[in-house]
């Protein structure tokens, strides 16, 4: 039975590629070695503790899912299947809020990257663009009040980039 629903996953799979106009020539690395276009990647964490690995998804020129490691330095890596892209960030605006009664952060930033250098996959590509950072965090209490010394309850960042790229 299960070899079944394999076939017709399979089946459904191709008549989807079929359907957009992918072929195999167009699907493969090679062919996507020369192109430009606009690059959209977002980043997602739901870690309250120290920064890790945040899940990356990208889409516009290439699409590719992998993890981020872009913490508090100015320089951050997003590692995907077959090489990384690393970046720099430069902070413009941002904003933030604290409700006290829930204990609740909120923080937004802007600000613009640039990609310093592709190694794999992506050795050779180079864009730039903008950035917009959303965080929220409901910090822990103690004997009833905010307490910034516990790590927080919950936390989820959201960070969006846009912006011309070459590979």
């Amino acid at each position: 039975m299960r070899k079944h629903y394999k076939l017709l996953l399979a089946a459904a799979a191709t008549a989807a590629i079929a359907a957009t106009g992918i072929t195999a020539a167009s699907a493969s690395p090679a062919a996507h070695l020369a192109a430009s276009g606009t690059e959209y990647i977002q980043v997602m964490s739901t870690a309250p503790t120290a920064p890790g690995p945040a899940s990356a998804i990208a889409r516009g020129v290439f699409t590719a899912g992998g993890q981020a490691r872009l913490g508090d330095a100015r320089v951050g890596t997003i590692a995907f299947g077959g090489g990384t892209i690393v970046l720099r960030h430069h902070a413009g605006h941002g904003s933030s809020q604290f409700d006290p009664r829930g204990c609740l952060s909120l923080v937004s930033q802007s600000g613009t990257y640039q990609i310093v250098r592709g190694t794999g996959r992506y050795a050779g590509i180079s864009g730039h663009g903008t950035y917009q950072l959303s965080l929220e965090i409901v910090a822990a209490r103690v004997h009833g009040a905010c307490s910034s010394a516990k790590p927080p309850v919950a936390q989820q960042e959201l960070l969006r980039l846009a912006g011309p790229v070459r590979r």
